[in-house]
This record gives C-alpha cells, sequence and structure tokens, in this order.
C-alpha cells in the first residue's frame, strides 16, 4: 500500500476469533450523511438479524476496533474555482488553498500527491509545476493559478479533506457530478452484512485471514472456515477479497478468492479471478438504488465456487507444465511494470535463472514458490490474478 497518514494491519494466527455483534456494525453508518443514511434504509440491521447476534466471521471484533482507530475525520467540499484562494505553497512545495465560505485554510497532501494532481487535473500543469518548483519560479507558478482561477471561476469539482494532527489536508479531487462516495466504513458494512446473510443460509462461518486498512484503501481478505477437500491434491478454502479506494482510481470490489492447501508437500498458494468476474463491483458513479442488486451477487458465492473446482479438479492431474509455459508465465510476470514492484519482479527473474522454478516442478509447487517472493498484497493481488490466468488456460487445454 501507498503511504498513508493512517493505516492498520491484521493477521490470522489464531488469536482473534471473537465476533462483532450486529448492533456493532452501526459504527459505520455516519448519520447526517447522504450516502450512509440512503445505504442504512436499503439495508437495515434489522433486516440480517437481532442486534445482538453474533456475526459469522470470526476476527471481526479486532477489524472494527482496528477500523475504528483510523477512521480519521474527513470532510467534502463541492466548489467553483471561484471560490478557492491560492494562498501559497509550504517549504516542501505543497499547496496551501483556502475553500469555501468558511475560509479554511487547507494544505496539499505530500503522501497523496495533491498538489501535482490539482494543477495536473484542473490547468494541465503538472510537468510545469514540478519545473517552477526545481528552479524556484514560484512566483510565476502563483501568477498563473490565480489568473486560472478567476478565469475558470465556474468551473465545479469535489474536494476531499482529511485532518491529521489537528491540521486540514487537501487529498483528492473529484467530478461534483455522478460521484458517490462509497468509502471505507461503507464497504465494510454492505460487504459484512452480505457474508452475514450468505453464512446464515449456508450455517457457515468466515474469519478475516488478513485486513489492510488506511485512511484511503482497504485489502480485506474473508476466508471459509472449513474447507472443501479434494482427493490427491488437499484443501481447497474459499472466500472473498475486499478492495476499496475512496479515490477516483479503484472502484468498490469484492472478488471470489480460493486457497489451496497440500499439507503432505508443505505446499499452498491462493488465486483470484480477473476483475470482471467479480462478485461485487461498485463504482463511485454508482446509484445507491442499483447496490442492492449487486449486493444479491455475494449470496451467489456458492454457485462461483462450484465453477472454480471445476478448474481446480483438473489440475491435480497435471504433473508438470512445459519450458514453454513456464516461461511464458515468468516472462508475463517480469514484464509487468505498473502493476508489480521492481522487487519482486527481479526476484522472480531470479528463481527462474537460478533453475529453482523450472518445467519439473507441478504447477502447485511452482504457484508456492511464487507466492513467496513477495509480502507485499498489492503484489500479491497481481501473482495470485496470474495463477488463475493459467490455471483456466490449462484447465481448457487439457480438456
Amino acid at each position: 500500500m501507498n503511504n498513508h497518514f493512517y493505516n492498520f494491519t491484521q493477521f490470522d494466527h489464531g488469536m482473534y476469533k471473537d465476533p462483532a455483534s450486529i448492533k456493532d456494525l452501526s459504527i459505520f453508518i455516519k448519520h447526517g450523511k447522504k450516502i450512509d443514511d440512503k445505504i442504512s434504509e436499503f439495508f437495515p440491521l434489522s433486516k440480517f438479524g437481532s442486534e445482538d447476534d453474533g456475526l459469522r466471521i470470526k476476527g471481526s471484533k479486532e477489524l472494527l476496533n482496528g477500523f475504528s482507530q483510523i477512521d480519521a475525520e474527513k470532510d467534502d467540499y463541492i466548489l467553483k474555482l471561484g471560490e478557492i484562494e491560492l494562498v501559497g505553497f509550504t517549504d516542501d512545495d505543497e499547496i496551501i488553498l483556502r475553500i469555501g465560505k468558511e475560509e479554511k485554510n487547507s494544505i496539499g497532501a505530500k503522501d497523496y500527491n495533491f498538489t501535482y494532481e490539482f494543477l495536473n487535473d484542473l490547468f494541465k500543469m503538472g510537468t510545469f509545476s514540478t519545473y517552477c518548483f526545481k528552479n524556484k519560479y514560484i512566483d510565476i507558478l502563483s501568477e498563473d493559478i490565480k489568473k486560472l482561477l478567476e478565469r475558470d471561476k465556474e468551473r465545479e469539482k469535489q474536494y476531499r479533506l482529511i485532518k491529521h494532527h489537528d491540521v486540514w489536508y487537501l487529498r483528492a479531487i473529484t467530478s461534483a457530478k455522478h460521484y458517490h462516495n462509497y468509502d471505507n466504513h461503507l464497504a465494510l458494512y454492505l460487504t459484512i452484512l452480505g457474508l452475514q446473510e450468505y453464512a446464515n443460509k449456508q450455517d457457515a462461518y468466515f474469519i478475516v485471514q488478513s485486513a489492510h486498512l488506511s485512511d484511503s484503501e482497504m485489502f480485506v481478505f474473508f476466508e471459509l472456515e472449513n474447507p472443501t477437500i479434494i482427493e490427491d491434491l488437499g484443501e481447497v478454502y474459499f472466500g472473498v477479497y475486499l478492495s476499496n479506494n475512496e479515490l477516483r482510481e479503484r472502484a468498490l470490489t469484492v472478488e471470489l478468492r480460493y486457497r489451496v492447501v497440500d499439507k503432505r508437500n508443505d505446499i499452498e498458494f491462493a488465486a483470484i479471478p480477473g476483475l470482471k468476474d467479480a462478485l461485487m463491483k461498485i463504482n463511485h458513479s454508482t446509484g445507491v438504488e442499483k447496490v442492492e442488486d449487486k449486493f444479491k451477487e455475494i449470496l451467489n458465492l456458492k454457485e462461483h465456487q462450484k465453477s472454480m473446482l471445476d478448474y481446480i479438479h483438473v489440475i491435480k492431474n497435471i504433473d508438470k507444465i512445459s519450458e514453454d509455459r513456464l516461461f511464458n508465465v515468468i516472462n508475463t510476470i517480469v514484464k509487468t511494470k505498473q502493476k508489480l514492484s521492481t522487487q519482486t519482479r527481479s526476484k522472480v527473474q531470479k528463481l527462474y535463472d537460478e533453475n529453482i522454478i523450472n518445467n519439473t516442478m507441478n504447477l502447485l509447487e511452482i504457484f508456492d514458490k511464487l507466492s513467496q517472493v513477495t509480502s507485499d498484497v498489492e503484489d500479491k493481488i497481481f501473482l495470485e490474478r496470474i495463477y488463475h490466468s493459467v490455471i483456466v488456460s490449462l484447465t481448457k487445454n487439457n480438456k
């Protein structure tokens, strides 16, 4: 995850077994906010059980506690450029703006690269501003910004602010139209309720396998407690992967994830189907009225599990993959520069060059080795998508 003001990480080591209760989920609804009130209306807690009922998600109590620790004070303003005044810049070249009728001074958040994004999004001045900062041409940059704010004063955008150590920071700029703030608290609220309803119907329990939360994005992995046993292969743990970004880069998504464990050979790996196969995907442009239909897809988790098992039953009979296939897998990983860190790509290449990964190994052994090269959550997710893609491809070739 990128740098953020607030972070929380949770892993399942058998320690956090206490579930939260239905009523505890009320912390996720910020009454008075239009979108929160609508979500609460469409998905009232009373619909999912009695308020004292325990959630069928072990580790959920710790997850809620962790979220409470990093749930920073945030604010949103929809403003015309004429309502914004350039105050100046910090010593670190971060913009300072006075916004709205409250005349609240806010500093561009360096951790979120706000100054560059603001100037580039509004005026295509990202590169120009970098040049001005480098050469100390602050007077020229300031004059241009002031003129543009005045000349384009009717242009409207939404600005997201976050409070840190009693200072308000500008975090992001988004479109004022068709933008719904499906923030982390609502992502957790909807996902947990969906899993709770599914678990009640299936008489099952989930575990919070791991959670990586910040003040603007999250990656949470929920896993069914009991695995599916595949003869001559091992255990398959099904679950879902929740991701959300409060800014505009990423939608709220809930995706199927499965983890294969061969205890006899001390091997395991997890895989995630492509994003287009997400159980639930809610863009910032999605109206609340449409969320209900998307929410129902979580309840179809069982059907998605069955289709994944078809793939898994086939791969257990694949003793090894060809050298060409292995090369293509490695090449896909090492040539991906935008979605995978340089460090991870280098480690994968080294495993291949030193013959630690080779075509005498079966698919499970190869994925197990690759899964150990990084602990970075985003890199691991990308690798897990590649594993599933390879499995699907091999399955089709072996039918």
